[in-house]
């Protein structure tokens, strides 16, 4: 879909201070070298960077339209019309709003701090197997790709709404007070969906308290219109549910859509029966760890509510394979491998350890673990408490590495680990050495911690190494 100054002006509020020979753009990108003929270019600022340093290259590309907050050097810039913003993180939002409400999809939005991604994926796959009054809905799903979650990614989902588009299914993340209620701001939620409130990003919303708050500004955006997802089995967003004052739709054990005989395969994933009221649909999750089952029953509580059968939600779940680096099971040397290494906190920590200590393995466990990030003041007890889970959990094996690791191990030794048991490694290839010269055949090996770690490393030196 193109855009007209006039649009981008009624969108922004900016004023033009620069007309080009253009009066009509292409699509709107941030990044410079993704910049082409008749694209218009928003230039960020950053901690780290300034877009307006970029705004010469973005030209030369064929950017067609500058929206600045910055007075540049404009004799640099070709023929491109410039507009300029007071903010253009601000304007970036409200372009991506105002397309939101030129095409008008229904808007099912997802957060909380574990979860978001792998339900954000799995409501998606259902949608894509489900019709909107009688209307077949594939194709016309539009999805957060990737971890486009915050106030920049968002945005850049919404502007690819190309018209056809019948629902946007939207993870929101956050790090510190504010962010979800300007998300809100700019998708303007249908449904929303709190998947759970753990600690997580407390560096900027200190506590779990501070994440609640955060997290509710989902329900609070919708008041009475919109139609909220309720986790039951979560105490605090079970709370939140409570305060909403428009249509809701629980799931978990005591849910409205809840999973029956739930059985755990392992790697292999979770067979479960999905009941809806008196509706019953037998479905096999080809993702491992009880906690995808919870996420499983999110998405169908959702998909549900919008309005997708239960056939189409049983198909949907079962399409859905592991995503890289979230619970994805791997093998090195006949050693089995849980991938979960794309980010971690406290609760998740949890769910990964319970997972690999529930897998029938002939051979040992070991757990390849990097630092929680952002814990803020609650850091050093949070990773004391994580040593003492991975004794709880029975690891054969604790692989740490982090400035945290000693805080794991004294964990660890204090719940009874013996220190032979419990190595530090000073980089991920020392930790890969040391796994090396004691993984057997049948074993199992968890790689987790939070994205800074890059954990998946450790797995990237194994196989460089030894076959």
């Amino acid at each position: 879909m193109s855009w007209s100054v006039e649009e981008i002006l009624l969108a922004t509020g900016g004023k033009v201070i620069r007309k080009g020979d253009r009066s009509v753009f292409r699509e709107i990108v941030t990044d410079s070298t993704k910049a082409g003929k008749g694209s218009v270019f928003v230039a960020l600022k950053g901690q780290s960077f300034d877009g307006h340093q970029f705004l010469g290259d973005a030209a030369r590309r064929g950017a067609a339209c500058l929206v600045v907050h910055k007075r540049s050097a404009v004799s640099q810039l070709r023929e491109a019309t410039v507009i300029q913003v007071r903010d253009t993180l601000k304007a970036l939002g409200d372009l991506a709003h105002y397309r939101r409400s030129v095409v008008t999809p229904k808007v099912l939005a997802i957060t909380g701090s574990n979860g978001k991604t792998t339900t954000k994926e799995m409501v998606a796959a259902i949608l894509e197997r489900a019709s909107l009054n009688g209307e077949s809905l594939r194709g016309r799903v539009l999805k957060t790709e990737g971890n486009y979650n915050n106030l920049v990614g968002l945005p850049l989902t919404l502007l690819r709404l190309r018209g056809r588009e019948k629902v946007a299914v939207l993870e929101m993340g956050t790090s510190s007070p504010g962010e979800i209620a300007r998300l809100c701001q700019i998708a303007g939620p249908d449904m929303g969906l709190i998947t759970s409130i753990a600690p997580a990003h407390l560096t900027g919303l200190r506590t779990v308290a501070g994440v609640a708050r955060e997290k509710r500004e989902l329900f609070r955006a919708m008041n009475f219109r919109g139609i909220a997802v309720v986790n039951a089995d979560d105490p605090r967003v079970r709370r939140l549910g409570a305060k909403f004052r428009g249509a809701k739709i629980t799931y978990g054990k005591e849910g409205e859509v809840r999973g029956e005989g739930g059985k755990f395969l392992g790697a292999e994933g979770t067979d479960f029966v999905l009941r809806v009221g008196r509706r019953r649909q037998n479905i096999r999750l080809k993702l491992c760890g009880e906690h995808n089952l919870s996420n499983a029953l999110g998405a169908a509580a959702m998909a549900y509510g919008f309005g997708a059968d239960l056939d189409s939600i049983r198909v949907g779940l079962e399409a859905v394979r592991p995503f890289p680096m979230r619970m994805a099971v791997e093998r090195w040397r006949g050693v089995g491998v849980i991938n979960d290494a794309y980010n971690a906190n406290p609760a998740s920590m949890e769910a990964a350890l319970r997972t690999l200590s529930q897998i029938a393995a002939r051979g040992k466990k070991f757990a390849i673990l990097g630092d929680m990030l952002e814990l803020g003041g609650q850091s050093g007890k949070r990773h004391l408490r994580l040593g003492r889970l991975a004794a709880k959990y029975g690891m054969d094996q604790l692989y740490l590495l982090g400035q945290q690791a000693h805080l794991v191990k004294k964990g660890a030794l204090r719940a009874g680990m013996e220190e032979s048991r419990v190595l530090i490694g000073k980089s991920h290839r020392h930790i890969a050495s040391l796994v090396r010269k004691r993984a057997r055949r049948r074993d199992w090996m968890l790689l987790k911690g939070s994205r800074g770690m890059e954990m998946e490393k450790v797995l990237t030196a194994l196989r460089e190494t030894g076959v």
